[in-house]
């Protein structure tokens, strides 16, 4: 059995929020304060049995957009479950929805929600608000609790939830005590208390010898003479020194783990990285967990930002081992392009703030969540999926996108942002991803509507010459077809990219000087200006070798100035831009 699909309303950031989940390792992506954590503490409200009673009552500024307080007011979390043999599990027909599915809620809402007695009061107050775990119900709402089975934790027995913080303290997690990982993950093995039993008596034997030490009896008389001298005959106590054998469950705290350089060197684990402590960390959890693990129960993993500290290549490590957990669903949010660009099945979802201002979700891969959709939507969904590195994932996690061709836009877009019009992109989450392709429409669609409703646009070369070419035209007219009203949209120039920024030998004139002198081409420049040739052939030549674009377009990044002139389809796709995310343009750079 797993998690279907969450459904959150007037819960923090969340207004009117649902998202989808299949059956596989589960990625959530997201901007920084999106609410992903906000998520998980929605999933532990509802499954969560370690969350006492009064954890799950909430505070005022738990409720939508801090709406005040009202007999109305209400929080509904609900999360669906699919198992296609619910019939053969009898401790879960209390929350079954139908032959495939159940569904637990979780309300929180004035008490007059849960009770026809009420008598009403002119003053509401936080004290007012109750909750309730629910079982059943196809499409909950508040109206719908008299339906509803009323449960309690003792219906959730068969669901274990795991959550790793992204806080975790984890220093006092690798050493032993009585709630830490470690010794935790010590007696989840099978037979640890059994060994451990087996060497009680030899523990026991040991305390003693150590008592009948000669120097104990002499230790033991001085300090009760002390305690006496300091205490008077009245307050004294009488008192005891020897060494007490530890119990089975005392003995898991003297546990220790150690950095192990050589077979006969053992070293303090604070000595080693934040990286390292935290895949120790991991390594525990996911071996405690296979030695609990139990097929017949439902077991949610949900683990918060488990890339911190560690770099690419061990995230995509780590992200390989969480995915093959077995009989267990895990959540995974973070923040890494790195393991979102690994996400390349339906197991990736993004968490975003639309344009309209509400949080919503979208999962670019799952096409069962896209119904009919023809195989040239699944060719290009297989072609994004390629396409998606570390760098072009980085729209995943943005609040408006613009799409160019290659590395000389992307240097050069944000150049003339900042320097023309005083807007650093990045300073507003926008960003520039180059597809290295003129085929933008796998892109585009993603942000069309229902799924990223976000602000986008592309940036194409006009590419005169070659748009005689009818795939070269077609590639074009299906980005345009794409285009939404206000929110997504093309822009085309007329010629490539330098030609359109040096449309000849006058426009920009001391830009393209000043790089072909910097980059140590100055004969190059001279023979340019000097060549009878046609200017857009011999000024593409001169670039492309030997200079190449990509450094040309670097150096022309760094030496733009307010008196560059900016060919008008770029500052359309700017302007565009800035109008739809509210961004103040029109003063221009200070």
């Amino acid at each position: 059995m797993y998690i279907k699909s969450l459904e959150i309303k007037n819960f923090r950031n969340f207004h009117n929020f649902k998202i989808d989940f299949t059956d596989e390792f589960q990625t959530i992506i997201g901007e920084n304060n999106i609410g992903k954590s906000n998520l998980y503490w929605a999933i532990r409200l509802v499954l969560d049995k370690d969350i006492s009673y009064n954890s799950r009552k909430l505070e005022p500024k738990d409720f939508y957009d801090f709406k005040e307080l009202d007999i109305n007011a209400y929080i509904l979390i609900s999360i669906e479950f699919y198992d296609n043999n619910l019939s053969s599990k009898p401790s879960f027909h209390a929350i079954k929805t139908s032959e495939n599915t159940a569904r637990i809620s979780y309300i929180y809402a004035h008490k007059s929600k849960f009770s026809t007695v009420y008598l009403e009061s002119e003053n509401i107050d936080i004290k007012d608000f109750e909750w309730r775990l629910y079982g059943g119900g196809e499409n909950i709402s508040i109206e719908d609790v008299e339906k509803l089975n009323n449960i309690s934790f003792k219906d959730l027995e068969g669901i274990n939830v795991y959550y790793i913080s992204g806080f975790r303290n984890i220093n006092s997690e690798l050493f032993g005590s009585s709630k830490s990982l470690l010794t935790e993950y010590c007696k989840s093995r099978p037979d640890s208390n059994i060994e451990l039993s087996k060497v009680q008596e030899e523990l026991i034997n040991a305390s003693d010898k150590l008592n009948k030490l000669d120097f104990m009896p002499n230790l033991t008389e001085k300090i009760q003479t002390k305690n006496k001298e300091i205490t008077g005959p009245h307050f004294n106590f009488p008192i005891g020194l020897g060494f007490i054998h530890k119990g089975d469950s005392e003995v898991w705290n003297e546990l220790k783990l150690f950095f192990n350089p050589r077979p006969d060197k053992n070293l303090p684990l604070h000595i080693l990285g934040l990286g390292q402590k935290n895949l120790l960390y991991l390594s525990l959890f996911l071996s405690k967990l296979k030695n609990e693990e139990c097929s017949d129960e439902v077991n949610i993993v949900l683990v918060e930002e488990p890339e911190a500290h560690l770099h690419p290549q061990l995230q995509k490590i780590l992200f390989s081992n969480l995915s093959q957990l077995t009989n267990t669903q895990v959540f995974m949010s973070s923040h890494s392009t790195h393991i979102a660009s690994n996400c390349n099945n339906k197991n990736l979802n993004v968490i975003y703030k639309a344009n309209d201002g509400l949080i919503k979700s979208f999962s670019p891969f799952n096409l069962d969540l896209n119904v009919g959709v023809d195989n040239k939507i699944k060719r290009e969904i297989e072609l994004l999926k390629r396409y998606l590195d570390a760098t072009r994932s980085e729209l995943f996690f943005s609040s408006a996108v613009i799409f160019v061709e290659g590395v000389a836009e992307q240097f050069i877009i944000p150049a003339i942002a900042d320097i023309k019009y005083g807007v650093k992109l990045v300073e507003h989450n926008v960003s520039v991803v180059p597809i290295h392709s003129r085929y933008f429409d796998p892109f585009l669609r993603l942000f069309q509507k229902g799924k990223l409703e976000l602000t986008a646009c592309a940036i194409i070369d006009g590419d005169a010459d070659e748009c005689l070419d009818e795939e070269e035209t077609r590639a074009v007219t299906n980005a345009k077809e794409l285009e939404v009203e206000e929110r997504v949209g093309v822009f085309v120039g007329t010629e490539t990219l330098e030609i359109d920024l040096f449309p000849n030998k006058e426009t920009n004139k001391e830009f393209l000087k000043i790089c072909f002198e910097n980059l140590g081409h100055k004969r190059s420049y001279n023979n340019l200006m000097n060549s009878t040739e046609g200017w857009s052939s011999a000024l593409i030549k001169r670039i492309d070798k030997p200079v190449t674009k990509g450094r040309f377009a670097q150096e022309l990044a760094l030496n733009i100035s307010q008196e560059f002139e900016v060919p008008r389809y770029i500052e359309e796709a700017l302007t565009f831009i800035f109008k739809q995310r509210k961004i103040d343009y029109k003063n221009g750079a200070k």
